[in-house]
């Protein structure tokens, strides 16, 4: 993420969500995250875009 995104994002309170996500964790639920758990591209995608593990975005997005 680029540091002008960083510091609005901080800015507007989530500067926790982004630890989590530096960090290699879940913004959601905190667990570690690995590529590998993802069920397909556009699993992978919204994970580079947001860090939500497979399992926060089947229940965000109320996939199966």
């Amino acid at each position: 993420m680029d540091s002008k995104k960083k510091q609005i994002l901080s800015e507007m309170g989530f500067g926790k969500q982004i630890a989590d996500v530096e960090a290699g964790a879940c913004p959601f639920c905190q667990k570690p995250v690995k590529e590998s758990e993802f069920k397909d591209e556009l699993s992978r995608k919204e994970f580079k875009i947001s860090g939500i593990c497979q399992v926060c975005q089947d229940d965000m997005f109320k996939r199966k």
